[in-house]
């Protein structure tokens, strides 16, 4: 078969290279999410938007549960009228306090500068939930098992190699939510959405990230109490800070068989 005649894998589309030669790459294009009148901007691999807008809102501290959003509703763009995406979002509660003055100021999503000024990691905890201490159990063997699932899970980077990926699995290595996405912060938050979608107990559950472990992945970790962080490449100093003032685990350059325990060791067992 022609391989320009099969058919491009949902998120991704054809563009013809300067040779002449078709190649896949990665689809980015905008999402309006409206969340009680406030309008946030977001550029995202389409595909699983309830899920991305649910992780969201839960990894910002704007609901605290999956069940305080109510009702979701998708409208298709027009491109010819330059009309994005939109998915309206209705909460249990208006947004109030720090919610609200987080929708109210953030008309993109993106990295916040929410931490700007501050010194002490332990004060961005003040507002979180504590974690449950040494709970779950990691076997050391599970954590290769659990970046092969997350390698089977992202076809998206296997046809286009231009995106990233999140886990979420529970202690025994059952999957609880995946997502893909051409922002790292858009994967972890489909990632989320669908575990809480699902009804997975995030309390006792482990996220595997495809790339660095930045503060601002951290901290929406933190946020929906997801006290085991694997990464595959390095965190940041914010990042290994936030974990040990939290009590989280945090696991770097998970690699084959091999992974360097950053922080939070205790819940890991041989």
């Amino acid at each position: 078969m022609d391989d320009a005649a099969v058919t491009p894998p949902a998120g991704a589309a054809r563009r013809q290279l300067a040779d002449g030669r078709d190649d896949l790459l990665i689809r980015e294009e905008p999402l309006l999410l409206v969340v009680h009148g406030r309008q946030l901007l977001t550029m995202r691999t389409p595909g699983r938007d309830e899920d991305l807008a649910r992780g969201f809102l839960l990894g910002e501290g704007i609901v605290r549960q999956s069940a305080d959003i109510v009702a979701c509703t998708a409208l298709a763009g027009d491109p010819e009228r330059q009309k994005v995406d939109e998915l309206h979002l209705t909460l249990r509660t208006p947004p109030t306090g720090v919610a609200a003055a987080r929708l109210s100021r953030t008309h993109e999503i993106r990295s916040s500068c929410g931490v700007c000024g501050v010194v002490d990691p332990a004060t961005m905890l003040d507002e979180l939930p504590p974690l449950l201490p040494g709970v779950p159990k990691l076997p050391a063997a599970l954590v290769a098992t659990l970046l092969e699932r997350l390698a089977q899970r992202q076809p998206l980077f296997a046809a286009t190699g231009g995106n990233h990926g999140a886990l979420i699995a529970g202690a025994d290595g059952t999957v609880l939510g995946a997502g893909e996405d051409v922002g790292r912060h858009n994967a972890l938050d489909k990632a989320i959405g669908e575990a809480a979608r699902r009804g997975g107990d995030l309390t006792r559950a482990i996220a595997v990230l495809s790339g660095r472990a930045g503060y601002d992945l951290v901290i929406k970790c933190l946020r929906v109490r997801l006290p085991i962080v694997i990464s595959v490449s390095a965190p940041s100093t914010l990042a290994f800070d936030l974990c040990r003032a939290a009590g989280a685990t945090l696991l770097g350059f998970a690699r084959d068989q091999r992974h360097v325990v950053y922080c939070g060791g205790e819940r890991l067992t041989s």
